[in-house]
Protein backbone atom coordinates (compact mmCIF):
# COMPACT_ATOMS: atom_id res chain seq x y z
CA UNK A 1 0.00 0.00 0.00
CA UNK A 2 2.88 2.38 0.86
CA UNK A 3 4.51 1.68 -2.50
CA UNK A 4 1.27 2.38 -4.34
CA UNK A 5 0.87 5.66 -2.44
CA UNK A 6 4.43 6.77 -3.20
CA UNK A 7 3.91 6.03 -6.89
CA UNK A 8 0.51 7.78 -7.01
CA UNK A 9 1.88 10.99 -5.45
CA UNK A 10 4.30 11.85 -8.30
CA UNK A 11 1.63 10.93 -10.84
CA UNK A 12 -0.84 13.27 -9.15
CA UNK A 13 1.77 16.03 -9.04
CA UNK A 14 2.55 15.58 -12.72
CA UNK A 15 -1.19 15.76 -13.43
CA UNK A 16 -1.39 19.01 -11.47
CA UNK A 17 1.52 20.53 -13.40
CA UNK A 18 0.04 19.36 -16.70
CA UNK A 19 -3.36 20.81 -15.79
CA UNK A 20 -1.78 24.10 -14.76
CA UNK A 21 0.07 24.31 -18.07
CA UNK A 22 -3.11 23.50 -20.01
CA UNK A 23 -5.19 26.18 -18.27
CA UNK A 24 -2.44 28.79 -18.64
CA UNK A 25 -2.17 27.83 -22.31
CA UNK A 26 -5.95 28.21 -22.59
CA UNK A 27 -5.82 31.67 -20.99
CA UNK A 28 -3.02 32.68 -23.34
CA UNK A 29 -5.02 31.51 -26.34
CA UNK A 30 -8.17 33.28 -25.11
CA UNK A 31 -6.06 36.41 -24.68
CA UNK A 32 -5.55 36.63 -28.44
CA UNK A 33 -9.28 37.03 -29.18
CA UNK A 34 -9.45 40.83 -29.07
CA UNK A 35 -6.20 41.07 -31.04
CA UNK A 36 -7.56 38.86 -33.83
CA UNK A 37 -10.73 40.96 -33.89
CA UNK A 38 -8.76 44.18 -34.33
CA UNK A 39 -6.57 42.61 -37.03
CA UNK A 40 -9.70 41.32 -38.77
CA UNK A 41 -11.22 44.79 -38.88
CA UNK A 42 -7.94 46.17 -40.24
CA UNK A 43 -8.01 43.56 -43.03
CA UNK A 44 -11.53 44.58 -44.06
CA UNK A 45 -13.62 41.94 -42.28
CA UNK A 46 -17.02 42.96 -40.89
CA UNK A 47 -18.16 42.23 -37.35
CA UNK A 48 -20.78 39.62 -38.25
CA UNK A 49 -18.52 38.18 -40.96
CA UNK A 50 -15.69 37.68 -38.44
CA UNK A 51 -17.95 36.08 -35.86
CA UNK A 52 -19.70 33.86 -38.41
CA UNK A 53 -16.38 32.46 -39.63
CA UNK A 54 -15.14 32.05 -36.05
CA UNK A 55 -18.09 30.03 -34.81
CA UNK A 56 -18.78 28.11 -38.01
CA UNK A 57 -15.23 26.73 -38.21
CA UNK A 58 -15.09 26.23 -34.44
CA UNK A 59 -18.44 24.41 -34.36
CA UNK A 60 -17.24 22.00 -37.04
CA UNK A 61 -14.01 21.39 -35.14
CA UNK A 62 -15.76 20.86 -31.80
CA UNK A 63 -18.31 18.48 -33.32
CA UNK A 64 -15.45 16.39 -34.74
CA UNK A 65 -13.71 16.45 -31.33
CA UNK A 66 -16.92 15.49 -29.53
CA UNK A 67 -17.47 12.53 -31.86
CA UNK A 68 -13.83 11.46 -31.45
CA UNK A 69 -14.31 11.45 -27.67
CA UNK A 70 -17.54 9.47 -27.91
CA UNK A 71 -19.70 12.45 -26.94
CA UNK A 72 -22.21 12.45 -29.78
CA UNK A 73 -24.21 15.68 -29.39
CA UNK A 74 -27.33 14.09 -30.89
CA UNK A 75 -27.54 11.76 -27.89
CA UNK A 76 -28.12 14.62 -25.44
CA UNK A 77 -31.88 14.51 -25.95
CA UNK A 78 -34.20 17.00 -27.62
CA UNK A 79 -34.79 19.16 -24.54
CA UNK A 80 -31.10 19.56 -23.71
CA UNK A 81 -30.19 20.11 -27.34
CA UNK A 82 -32.73 22.91 -27.69
CA UNK A 83 -31.63 24.53 -24.43
CA UNK A 84 -27.93 24.43 -25.31
CA UNK A 85 -28.60 25.55 -28.89
CA UNK A 86 -30.69 28.46 -27.64
CA UNK A 87 -28.00 29.36 -25.11
CA UNK A 88 -25.54 29.70 -27.96
CA UNK A 89 -27.89 31.29 -30.50
CA UNK A 90 -29.29 33.96 -28.15
CA UNK A 91 -27.26 34.56 -25.00
CA UNK A 92 -23.74 33.75 -26.19
CA UNK A 93 -24.40 35.49 -29.49
CA UNK A 94 -25.45 38.64 -27.64
CA UNK A 95 -22.32 38.58 -25.49
CA UNK A 96 -19.95 38.08 -28.44
CA UNK A 97 -21.69 40.68 -30.62
CA UNK A 98 -21.56 43.44 -28.01
CA UNK A 99 -17.90 42.64 -27.26
CA UNK A 100 -16.84 42.72 -30.91
CA UNK A 101 -18.81 45.88 -31.75
CA UNK A 102 -17.13 47.64 -28.80
CA UNK A 103 -13.76 46.58 -30.19
CA UNK A 104 -14.44 48.48 -33.43
CA UNK A 105 -14.18 51.83 -31.61
CA UNK A 106 -12.32 51.19 -28.34
CA UNK A 107 -8.84 49.92 -27.60
CA UNK A 108 -8.56 46.16 -27.07
CA UNK A 109 -6.87 46.59 -23.68
CA UNK A 110 -9.74 48.76 -22.40
CA UNK A 111 -12.48 46.42 -23.63
CA UNK A 112 -10.94 43.25 -22.21
CA UNK A 113 -10.32 44.80 -18.79
CA UNK A 114 -13.91 46.05 -18.62
CA UNK A 115 -15.06 42.56 -19.61
CA UNK A 116 -13.33 41.12 -16.56
CA UNK A 117 -15.82 42.66 -14.16
CA UNK A 118 -18.04 39.64 -14.90
CA UNK A 119 -17.01 37.65 -11.77
CA UNK A 120 -18.21 40.57 -9.64
CA UNK A 121 -21.43 40.77 -11.66
CA UNK A 122 -21.96 37.04 -11.06
CA UNK A 123 -21.68 37.70 -7.33
CA UNK A 124 -24.32 40.45 -7.52
CA UNK A 125 -26.65 38.38 -9.72
CA UNK A 126 -26.24 35.37 -7.44
CA UNK A 127 -27.25 37.50 -4.46
CA UNK A 128 -30.18 39.15 -6.24
CA UNK A 129 -31.69 36.15 -8.01
CA UNK A 130 -30.32 33.00 -6.33
CA UNK A 131 -30.19 34.26 -2.72
CA UNK A 132 -26.50 33.50 -2.37
CA UNK A 133 -24.72 34.89 0.67
CA UNK A 134 -22.66 38.06 0.20
CA UNK A 135 -19.71 38.36 2.59
CA UNK A 136 -17.27 41.15 3.39
CA UNK A 137 -14.88 39.70 0.79
CA UNK A 138 -17.61 40.09 -1.79
CA UNK A 139 -17.88 43.75 -0.89
CA UNK A 140 -14.11 44.24 -1.21
CA UNK A 141 -14.02 42.55 -4.60
CA UNK A 142 -17.02 44.47 -5.90
CA UNK A 143 -15.64 47.82 -4.76
CA UNK A 144 -12.27 47.12 -6.37
CA UNK A 145 -13.86 45.89 -9.59
CA UNK A 146 -16.11 48.88 -10.16
CA UNK A 147 -13.48 51.38 -8.98
CA UNK A 148 -11.17 49.78 -11.54
CA UNK A 149 -13.67 50.27 -14.36
CA UNK A 150 -14.16 53.91 -13.32
CA UNK A 151 -10.40 54.47 -13.51
CA UNK A 152 -10.15 52.63 -16.84
CA UNK A 153 -12.82 54.79 -18.45
CA UNK A 154 -11.94 58.00 -16.63
CA UNK A 155 -8.25 57.68 -17.45
CA UNK A 156 -8.77 57.02 -21.16
CA UNK A 157 -7.27 59.59 -23.48
CA UNK A 158 -10.42 60.52 -25.36
CA UNK A 159 -13.25 63.01 -25.10
CA UNK A 160 -16.48 61.21 -24.27
CA UNK A 161 -19.08 61.74 -26.97
CA UNK A 162 -22.22 60.00 -28.15
CA UNK A 163 -20.08 58.18 -30.71
CA UNK A 164 -17.96 56.66 -27.92
CA UNK A 165 -20.71 56.39 -25.32
CA UNK A 166 -22.42 53.63 -27.33
CA UNK A 167 -19.29 51.41 -27.61
CA UNK A 168 -18.63 51.93 -23.90
CA UNK A 169 -22.17 50.83 -23.07
CA UNK A 170 -21.70 47.76 -25.27
CA UNK A 171 -18.36 47.00 -23.60
CA UNK A 172 -20.18 46.98 -20.24
CA UNK A 173 -23.16 45.07 -21.68
CA UNK A 174 -20.90 42.21 -22.79
CA UNK A 175 -19.88 41.00 -19.29
CA UNK A 176 -23.44 41.68 -18.10
CA UNK A 177 -24.84 39.28 -20.72
CA UNK A 178 -22.01 36.83 -19.99
CA UNK A 179 -23.12 36.82 -16.35
CA UNK A 180 -26.54 35.57 -17.44
CA UNK A 181 -24.87 32.98 -19.65
CA UNK A 182 -22.84 31.66 -16.70
CA UNK A 183 -25.77 31.45 -14.31
CA UNK A 184 -27.92 29.64 -16.88
CA UNK A 185 -25.04 27.45 -17.95
CA UNK A 186 -24.26 26.39 -14.37
CA UNK A 187 -27.52 24.47 -14.24
CA UNK A 188 -27.55 23.22 -17.82
CA UNK A 189 -23.94 22.02 -18.01
CA UNK A 190 -23.91 19.98 -14.82
CA UNK A 191 -25.69 17.05 -16.45
CA UNK A 192 -24.17 17.00 -19.94
CA UNK A 193 -20.73 16.08 -21.39
CA UNK A 194 -18.66 19.26 -21.66
CA UNK A 195 -17.29 18.89 -25.20
CA UNK A 196 -20.63 17.81 -26.70
CA UNK A 197 -22.40 20.71 -24.96
CA UNK A 198 -19.77 23.17 -26.17
CA UNK A 199 -20.21 21.89 -29.73
CA UNK A 200 -23.98 22.48 -29.57
CA UNK A 201 -23.59 25.96 -28.05
CA UNK A 202 -21.12 26.96 -30.75
CA UNK A 203 -23.41 25.54 -33.43
CA UNK A 204 -26.20 27.77 -32.14
CA UNK A 205 -23.90 30.80 -32.21
CA UNK A 206 -22.68 29.86 -35.69
CA UNK A 207 -26.22 29.72 -37.10
CA UNK A 208 -27.17 33.01 -35.44
CA UNK A 209 -24.11 34.83 -36.77
CA UNK A 210 -24.52 33.38 -40.26
CA UNK A 211 -28.08 34.76 -40.31
CA UNK A 212 -26.91 38.15 -38.97
CA UNK A 213 -24.08 38.23 -41.52
CA UNK A 214 -26.51 37.45 -44.35
CA UNK A 215 -28.91 40.18 -43.23
CA UNK A 216 -26.02 42.67 -43.19
CA UNK A 217 -24.65 41.42 -46.54
CA UNK A 218 -21.50 40.13 -44.83
CA UNK A 219 -21.93 36.40 -45.41
CA UNK A 220 -18.94 36.16 -47.71
CA UNK A 221 -15.46 34.70 -47.83
CA UNK A 222 -12.50 36.95 -46.89
CA UNK A 223 -11.21 39.00 -49.81
CA UNK A 224 -7.50 38.84 -49.00
CA UNK A 225 -4.83 36.71 -47.37
CA UNK A 226 -4.99 38.78 -44.17
CA UNK A 227 -8.71 38.11 -43.85
CA UNK A 228 -8.21 34.37 -44.35
CA UNK A 229 -5.41 34.33 -41.76
CA UNK A 230 -7.60 36.10 -39.19
CA UNK A 231 -10.66 33.96 -39.97
CA UNK A 232 -8.74 30.72 -39.47
CA UNK A 233 -6.69 32.04 -36.56
CA UNK A 234 -9.66 33.31 -34.56
CA UNK A 235 -11.44 29.97 -34.93
CA UNK A 236 -8.32 28.00 -34.05
CA UNK A 237 -6.48 29.77 -31.22
CA UNK A 238 -8.98 31.69 -29.00
CA UNK A 239 -11.75 29.20 -29.70
CA UNK A 240 -10.94 25.54 -30.42
CA UNK A 241 -7.48 25.40 -28.81
CA UNK A 242 -8.47 27.60 -25.85
CA UNK A 243 -11.64 25.66 -25.08
CA UNK A 244 -10.02 22.24 -25.55
CA UNK A 245 -7.09 23.09 -23.26
CA UNK A 246 -9.41 24.50 -20.60
CA UNK A 247 -11.66 21.43 -20.63
CA UNK A 248 -8.61 19.14 -20.52
CA UNK A 249 -6.99 20.99 -17.63
CA UNK A 250 -10.13 21.51 -15.55
CA UNK A 251 -10.45 17.97 -14.11
CA UNK A 252 -6.73 17.92 -13.30
CA UNK A 253 -6.68 21.03 -11.07
CA UNK A 254 -10.33 21.78 -10.28
CA UNK A 255 -12.62 24.67 -11.13
CA UNK A 256 -11.38 27.07 -8.42
CA UNK A 257 -7.71 26.92 -9.44
CA UNK A 258 -8.61 26.93 -13.13
CA UNK A 259 -10.62 30.11 -12.68
CA UNK A 260 -7.78 31.75 -10.74
CA UNK A 261 -5.22 30.88 -13.42
CA UNK A 262 -7.58 32.21 -16.10
CA UNK A 263 -6.91 35.74 -14.83
CA UNK A 264 -3.75 35.47 -16.95
CA UNK A 265 -5.97 36.13 -19.99
CA UNK A 266 -6.37 39.94 -19.69
CA UNK A 267 -2.64 40.26 -18.96
CA UNK A 268 -1.91 38.54 -22.27
CA UNK A 269 -4.42 40.71 -24.12
CA UNK A 270 -3.04 43.96 -22.72
CA UNK A 271 0.54 42.90 -23.50
CA UNK A 272 -0.32 41.93 -27.08
CA UNK A 273 -2.42 45.08 -27.53
CA UNK A 274 0.58 47.21 -26.57
CA UNK A 275 3.09 45.23 -28.65
CA UNK A 276 1.00 44.40 -31.73
CA UNK A 277 -1.62 47.15 -31.87
CA UNK A 278 0.26 50.00 -30.25
CA UNK A 279 -2.27 50.54 -27.44
CA UNK A 280 -1.15 52.86 -24.68
CA UNK A 281 -2.59 52.89 -21.17
CA UNK A 282 -2.27 55.90 -18.89
CA UNK A 283 -1.04 55.39 -15.32
CA UNK A 284 -4.63 55.86 -14.11
CA UNK A 285 -5.80 53.10 -16.47
CA UNK A 286 -2.98 50.80 -15.38
CA UNK A 287 -4.13 51.27 -11.79
CA UNK A 288 -7.72 50.54 -12.86
CA UNK A 289 -6.70 47.40 -14.72
CA UNK A 290 -4.75 46.15 -11.70
CA UNK A 291 -7.80 46.73 -9.48
CA UNK A 292 -10.03 44.73 -11.85
CA UNK A 293 -7.60 41.79 -12.02
CA UNK A 294 -6.93 41.81 -8.25
CA UNK A 295 -10.71 41.82 -7.66
CA UNK A 296 -11.02 38.67 -9.77
CA UNK A 297 -8.17 37.06 -7.81
CA UNK A 298 -9.85 37.97 -4.51
CA UNK A 299 -13.13 36.39 -5.65
CA UNK A 300 -11.44 33.21 -6.89
CA UNK A 301 -8.93 32.74 -4.07
CA UNK A 302 -11.62 33.18 -1.43
CA UNK A 303 -13.77 30.56 -3.22
CA UNK A 304 -16.61 33.06 -3.40
CA UNK A 305 -17.54 32.14 -6.93
CA UNK A 306 -16.95 28.70 -8.37
CA UNK A 307 -17.37 28.71 -12.13
CA UNK A 308 -18.45 25.60 -13.94
CA UNK A 309 -17.70 24.39 -17.43
CA UNK A 310 -19.53 27.18 -19.28
CA UNK A 311 -16.56 29.47 -18.65
CA UNK A 312 -14.56 27.46 -21.15
CA UNK A 313 -16.44 29.52 -23.75
CA UNK A 314 -15.62 33.17 -24.33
Amino acid sequence: MAVETSVAAPDAQRGQWAGTGMVLGSATAFGTLAIFAKLGYASGLGTEQTLASRFLLAAIGMIVLALALGQNPTRLGRSRLLTLFGLGAVVYTGQSLTYFIALRSLEASLVVLIAYIYPSLVVIAGWLFLRRVVSAWHGVALAMSFAGVALLVGGADFHLSWALAWPLLLAIASPTIYTGYILIGERVMTSVPAVAASAVIMSGAALAFCILAALNHQLALPRNAGGWAVGIGIALFPTMIAISLFLAGLPRIGAARAALLSTWEPVVTVFLAVVVLGDRLSLVQVAGGILVIVAVVVVQAAHLWRPGLPNALK
